[in-house]
């Protein structure tokens, strides 16, 4: 989970930038918004840690009225986007080799996420997870990110007549989700529940597709070159942030294991690391499962039943009894005290 390099390239909000600019939007008042100094995009590979991309995302969405900017970002990040790495991916013999060499040294694309890349029998599985803690509009920005610059860059390089494969988001269907039925060589899915992350299938009669600009020369000169990049030193970070961001965005509903799998060290690793922190796995899931089903049963025409289905309860009365031990109250409870509070308050009554 830990690396120095914990910031996305500022070559890509470049893109973005542009593309907001020929639209109207003036850039250098975005930055100014964003408290970022223009300066920082100077050079391309500078970089933007969590909290300036958060600033930068608000501020292109008070400025264009968009909300859709990750999907838009997506298409302009081409393979020679990615600086000398992109060479090396454009000269890769098949997209078998493309996926481990990026994977290598995905860092260098985007320090947030690490990506995994696994071969099986039948299909490669190619999982994007975020690795430092981030606010929700930022992770989502990042996984539309991510899924439309990997099937833009994927029908870069193996062309027409591909077959389909699937894309996995874990995050609910945007309002510009139509906008993905249009990118057709792909089936993309929604799922807030999921693990957090992007998660690619391939088949395997994919992987081993000759490509066009092979060169096993450039492949090798371009990993000499940026190996030393992938020799960062470790930095110790705190876990709890990034485990509550994990936890909230799957609604609370992962096990410890289901985190460890993911980001491939061992449980007692995590365990071992949030004891430092004087915090424990169970009461984080706690607090955020409560969080989560306090969200719910505030919105609009909720029921208690329907808001245990969403949490994962299989029974609305465990929910109830849950809520009831972190609330001091149930959920019926909870919610006429905020019918309660929405009321006006009485008038003043008349002096005779």
């Amino acid at each position: 989970m830990s690396s120095s390099f914990r910031g996305v390239a500022v070559r890509y909000f470049s893109l973005l930038l542009d593309a907001l600019s020929r639209e109207g939007v003036d850039g250098a008042r975005l930055l100014a918004l964003a408290g970022i100094p223009a300066s920082r995009f100077e050079r391309g590979d500078n970089e933007l840690r969590v909290a300036e991309v958060q600033a930068f995302l608000l501020a292109a969405r008070e400025l264009s009225g968009r909300r859709d900017l990750g999907f838009a970002l997506g298409p302009l990040i081409k393979l020679n986007s990615h600086d000398m790495l992109g060479y090396g991916m454009l000269s890769c013999r098949d997209l078998d080799q493309l996926l481990r060499l990026t994977s290598r040294h995905y860092h260098l694309i985007n320090g947030t996420f690490s990506m995994r890349y696994q071969r099986r029998a039948t299909h490669a599985e190619v999982l994007f997870s975020p690795v430092v803690a981030m606010p929700p509009e930022t992770l989502e920005f990042m996984l539309e990110v991510i899924a439309v610059s990997v099937y833009h860059q994927s029908d870069m390089v193996l062309g027409p007549g591909r077959p389909r494969y699937d894309i996995r988001l874990s995050m609910a269907a945007p309002p510009h989700q139509a906008r993905y039925a249009e990118l057709s060589a792909a089936r993309f899915h929604f799922d807030p529940g999921a693990v957090p992350g992007v998660t690619v299938l391939f088949g395997v009669a994919m992987l081993d597709k000759p490509l066009p600009m092979a060169a096993p020369d450039v492949v090798r000169q371009v990993e000499q070159r940026i190996a030393p990049a992938a020799r960062r030193p470790v930095a110790d970070e705190a876990w709890g942030p990034y485990l509550t961001m994990m936890l909230r965005e799957a609604q609370g509903r992962l096990t410890l294991d289901d985190i460890a799998r993911r980001l491939e060290v061992s449980a007692r690793t995590i365990d071992r690391q949030l004891k430092k922190e004087k915090l424990q796995f169970r009461d984080l899931a706690l607090q955020v499962r409560f969080d989560c089903a306090r969200e719910l049963l505030s919105s609009p025409g909720a029921t208690a039943s329907a808001v245990a289905e969403q949490m994962g309860f299989s029974d609305p009365a465990n929910f109830s009894r849950a809520f009831r031990r972190q609330a001091g109250m149930t959920p019926g409870e909870f919610m006429a005290s905020l019918s309660a509070a929405a009321l006006p308050p009485a008038p003043p009554a008349s002096l005779p």
